[in-house]
């Protein structure tokens, strides 16, 4: 039996409206992806909060709101923080 398991990270898609975290990696990002992230100020380090799931997937992050395509989505691992066990 596992006592005490907890989640600290997990892809932006699953994540639910509250979660916060801080972005950790692009495991499926290709270069072009890559450089669009970074061009919406989305990279490593920056913490993220999902605001809306649906119809839109919108996060917070310190510059402000964005809204999301799936495709990006999909692509943002997240470190969490301040979770509830």
């Amino acid at each position: 039996m596992f006592n005490g398991f907890t989640v600290s990270g997990a892809s932006l898609q699953v994540l639910n409206v509250g979660d916060c975290g801080t972005i950790a990696r692009f495991p499926r990002a290709d270069p072009l992806t890559l450089s669009h992230l970074q061009a919406l100020g989305l990279d490593r380090g920056k913490q993220i909060t999902v605001t809306q799931r649906h119809p839109y997937f919108r996060v917070s992050t310190e510059d402000g709101q964005l809204t999301l395509p799936p495709s990006l989505v999909q692509m943002i691992y997240v470190r969490l923080v301040n979770r509830e066990v």
